[in-house]
């Protein structure tokens, strides 16, 4: 069975390339356009990996990190937080009892590094 990432991003451009990119890879994949659809996604879909943007509209990709980290349901899934922000490592200070995101890449993504980082935490699809 093929592995399920769930894509949590607001721009639609972005949700519709990685789907491409992930299925071209052989992976399934769910997306959620804003971070309350997403916390629910995750915990109905329980994906392998999840990518999450950072500014979102409705619950913002910070608020929604903490409630997947917080979940029983999503804590364990591997997050790779996608933005558009430099120096991104410094919103992460607030979450001191949360664990890290397994990865924090910048967009412009660079699409065979960041095939290489969803590999590295899943396994090919």
């Amino acid at each position: 069975m093929a592995k399920t990432i769930l894509i949590i991003d607001d721009e639609k451009d972005m949700r519709v390339y990685l789907e491409a990119l992930f299925r071209k890879a052989g992976y399934e994949t769910h997306s959620a356009g804003d971070g309350d659809e997403g916390v629910w996604l995750a915990e109905a879909h329980q994906p392998d990996l999840i990518t999450l943007d950072i500014l979102m509209p409705k619950k913002s990709g910070l608020k929604a990190y903490r409630g997947l980290r917080t979940s029983e349901k999503t804590a364990s899934i591997p997050i790779v937080v996608l933005t558009g922000l430099t120096r991104s490592d410094d919103f992460f200070g607030d979450f001191g009892e949360l664990p890290r995101p397994e990865a924090i890449v910048e967009k412009p993504i660079k699409r065979d590094e960041f095939l290489g980082t969803v590999e590295g935490l899943i396994g090919a699809a």
